[in-house]
């Protein structure tokens, strides 16, 4: 019951946080933005689909969850990667972690590469959607 109460606080904390910090009011204008420059239904779905995904990324690193620490982590490698060169030859080879991989047997060395090879892919999406954005 006691870490109920302190995950609801560190909830309302962080909505707290958004008020203060005027996070509603600049999604607000990044949506009328969006909506006023254009008139695709596609374009204002994949914009609201994407701040969503921020708002749930940011959420739940600042609740320390494991996951998306471990996946903001190699999004870092990822990003890095990418910045270096665009064109990466073997990027799970460079993405694989080799101690827990020599460690694993064959089946799960194959569900291993395709875990890490679907997580690149929504990785590198994110990375040029992000670039996109900022550019």
């Amino acid at each position: 019951m006691k870490k109920e109460m302190s995950e609801i606080k560190r909830r309302a904390l962080l909505a707290k946080q958004r008020l203060k910090m005027g996070y509603w009011q600049r999604m607000q204008e990044e949506r009328d933005r969006v909506s006023d420059s254009t008139s695709d239904r596609a374009v204002i779905e994949s914009a609201r689909c994407a701040r969503r995904n921020e708002f749930e990324r940011t959420n739940k690193m600042a609740l320390g969850d494991d996951f998306t620490e471990r996946d903001e982590k190699l999004y870092c490698r990822v990003r890095d990667m990418l910045d270096k060169d665009e064109d990466v030859m073997n990027p799970i080879g460079q993405l694989v972690e080799r101690e827990i991989f020599d460690k694993l047997d064959d089946g799960n060395k194959q569900r291993y590469i395709l875990e890490l090879s679907a997580k690149f892919r929504e990785l590198r999406e994110r990375y040029y959607k992000e670039k996109s954005k900022y550019v």
